[in-house]
Formats: structure tokens, C-alpha cells, sequence
């Protein structure tokens, strides 16, 4: 069975939460953990914990610098690893619940149009399975040192955020402000190398940060690698250009809408474009989006303003991406054959037929998957793995 933030962080060691004195009240006690966890980030999970027990919901906060996009160091609370996995490898690029403004305490439902959230597949692919409808947040930014996010995520049943409880976490935001400048003043350095090293270089989809003129100022291996094979996409005086003119002028306006929307700090659903390769080998799947960064920025700065993510469509022939399901699961090459091979329609005797296992060996892969994965259904199995698949164009 996939085991909870929740239970993991009890089962560890009784949190300040249940010990502190009775004098503090908890609004007290969550703004303590609050600055404590400028210098002991782990008081931050402790400090989850007492706010999403208090908003009866999953509690996360994300980390990061600006200069590294969309790659964040993120602590949570009462989601499961399922749900924060699907996110971090597949669902964080088209995440419309961005650059709110600043310390300011919002729905995403206030944030985001209902009309237009609800047809995003955001909502349809991600929020709706696993019952995550609302979400409250608040953004803060510390120059180009620090762009924080508290997010608060419950189900349809419990019902939308009252105004009490945004008034409550209304009332944490100095609090938040405070220890957020203090961690990036002790640990800006630290911190960037650390989200760098383990997010931007690692994502499983390749990702092309631009500035606010359109020029490339970071790209991960993944990315570096698709440019180099210059099949239909290269960079062109430090700019990204496709072969196609129709291609390529479909680009040109994504990504000067991106910037456009990154200055305005207007809230948007990603745009997704195909682009053709003369190989003939597939197309490429492009997602394009405002990096998140502030919105005064001057207009010839670096500071990143468009993250555009680049996945690769192979052609139908092409055999199915096995060692892109054994990067996003963890899994051994036997165990995402096999995995690819259910998500393929075969019942688990025809996968080991196919395989040339035997049944039993067949089982004791689909039970090492179910546990690296926190997944104990097969039908869930396959379901993230046809989703993920999908997202990366494989």
C-alpha cells in the first residue's frame, strides 16, 4: 500500500506540534517552526503538518531560485507519494497555480477562470483523479535569491477554502516572509546548487530556460542532447529555431505570449505545439510557459521568463521507451518491460510469455514494482504509466 507524508513524518518522532507548551496557541507554534526551519529545513515538514491538520488538507511548500525555473526542492505533508511522484516528473511544467501575487493568499479557483481551469488537462488529467479540486496558496519572492510557494490541497468533499481559513493563513504570511529572506540569506549559494544539481540536470523531460528576449540561458542534459541531433530544432544565435517556417513562426508566438503573460503575472495554461523533423522520425512535443519570476523585471534582464519543456515522438515502429519508465519509476529493465508490456493491454501471463519468464518470476516483478512505486493496484499502475508516458511524448 503507498504510505503517506503523513505517516512517514509520525512514525519518526513525536512533532513539536503535540509537545509545546500550552501557553502557545497554534498559530504561535506553526509561526516557531516557521522560522525554525530557516535554519533546520526539516522543522518545515513539522510545521506542514500543523497547518494542514489545522486547513484539514495536504500541505506542501516548494523551494527554489528563479534562475532554475521550474525545479523546485519541496517538503509536504499529507499527500501520498504517488500523487507528489505524478507531479514532480509529469505535471509540474502545465501547473496553472503560479505566480500569484505577491503575499497575497488565494483560490486557485479565484486565481484561474473556473471555465478555463476545468478544461485544462491539469485539472481533467491530475487534479480530478486524485481529488485534489481545491488549493490555496501564497507566493513569495526574494529578489533573485528565493521564490517561495505554500500550497494547501483538499479534496471535493471537504468544500472550497472559507474566508476563515484564508484569514488564518493570512496571518502566517509575515511569518513566512521572514523566515523565507533569512534561509535564502544564510543558504542562497547552498540552495541553488543543491536545486540545480538535483532537479534541473535530473528532469526526466528536457527543458530550455529563456529570457526575456527569447535567448537561451539554461538547458538541462536532456535538452542539449535533442539540439545536438539537429533534427528539425537547433539554437540560432542562442535562440531556439525549428526547420518548418510554419513550425517555427508557431514557436515564435508561444513563447512571445509567455513573456507577455510572465510581465503581467496573469495566471495561463500552458500552450503545447507539435513541431515536424525532416528525419521523418515523429514529431516533437513542445510545451511552452512563463517561468516564474517577478514581474516588474527590466526587460533586458536575464532573469528566466519562458521554460520551454521538449519531449521526443518516436515513430510507430520505434520500440517502446523502456528506460523512460525505468528513470520515472526507479525500476529495474525487467520490471518496466514488464510494466510497459500490462500497459500495453497483456494480461500478466501473456507479459510473461512475451518476456519469456516464467508466471512466478512475472509476480515477484509486478510486487518489487508495486513497492518502488507506492502503487498497489494494477490498474493504477498502468494508468500512471500510460499518463506519464503520454506527457513525455513516449
Amino acid at each position: 500500500m503507498s504510505r503517506t507524508a503523513a505517516s512517514r513524518n509520525t512514525s519518526r518522532t513525536p512533532t513539536p506540534i503535540a509537545d509545546a507548551g500550552a501557553a502557545l496557541d497554534l498559530r504561535e507554534r506553526l509561526a516557531l517552526l516557521m522560522h525554525e526551519g530557516a535554519l533546520e529545513p526539516k522543522r518545515w515538514r513539522e510545521f506542514l503538518e500543523g497547518l494542514g491538520r489545522r486547513m484539514k488538507g495536504a500541505a506542501t511548500l516548494l523551494l527554489r531560485s528563479p534562475h532554475v525555473a521550474e525545479a523546485p526542492l519541496l517538503y509536504s505533508w499529507g499527500g501520498s507519494d504517488e500523487v507528489l511522484a505524478q507531479y514532480s516528473h509529469s505535471y509540474f511544467p502545465s501547473d496553472p497555480f503560479v505566480n500569484l501575487p505577491e503575499k497575497q493568499v488565494i483560490t486557485m479557483h479565484e486565481f484561474v477562470p473556473p471555465e478555463e481551469l476545468e478544461r485544462s488537462r491539469f485539472y481533467t488529467e491530475y487534479l480530478v483523479p486524485w481529488d485534489a479540486i481545491y488549493n490555496l496558496g501564497v507566493d513569495l519572492r526574494d529578489g533573485d535569491r528565493l521564490y517561495a510557494r505554500l500550497r494547501l490541497t483538499r479534496g471535493r468533499a471537504a468544500g472550497n477554502f472559507t474566508a476563515s481559513e484564508k484569514r488564518f493563513v493570512e496571518s502566517l504570511v509575515p511569518h513566512f516572509d521572514i523566515a523565507m529572506r533569512t534561509h535564502a540569506a544564510l543558504d542562497v549559494t547552498k540552495m541553488e546548487r543543491a536545486i540545480y544539481a538535483d532537479a534541473m540536470d535530473h528532469l526526466t523531460l528536457a527543458t530550455v530556460i529563456l529570457d526575456a528576449s527569447g535567448h537561451v540561458i539554461h538547458m538541462n542534459a536532456l535538452a542539449r542532447d535533442i539540439l545536438q541531433r539537429q533534427d528539425g530544432i537547433a539554437l540560432s544565435n542562442d535562440t531556439l529555431a525549428l526547420t518548418h517556417p510554419a513550425d517555427a513562426q508557431r514557436l515564435r508566438d508561444a513563447i512571445s505570449r509567455a513573456i507577455t503573460g510572465g510581465r503581467t503575472a496573469k495566471p495561463g495554461i500552458v500552450e503545447v505545439l507539435r513541431a515536424r523533423r525532416p528525419s521523418g522520425a515523429g514529431h516533437y512535443g513542445m510545451m511552452i510557459r512563463p517561468a516564474a519570476g517577478s514581474a516588474e523585471v527590466d526587460e533586458q534582464s536575464v532573469t528566466p521568463a519562458v521554460a520551454v519543456f521538449i519531449s521526443v515522438e518516436e515513430g510507430v515502429q520505434t520500440p517502446p521507451p523502456v528506460e523512460t519508465i525505468r528513470k520515472l519509476f526507479e525500476l529495474t529493465h525487467k520490471e518496466a518491460q514488464l510494466a510497459l508490456c500490462l500497459a500495453n493491454g497483456r494480461s500478466l501471463q501473456e507479459a510473461a510469455g512475451d518476456l519469456g519468464i516464467t508466471l512466478n518470476t512475472a509476480r515477484a516483478h509486478l510486487r518489487s514494482t508495486f513497492s518502488k512505486t507506492g502503487i498497489d493496484r494494477q490498474a493504477r499502475l498502468v494508468r500512471a504509466i500510460l499518463r506519464s508516458v503520454a506527457q513525455l511524448g513516449g
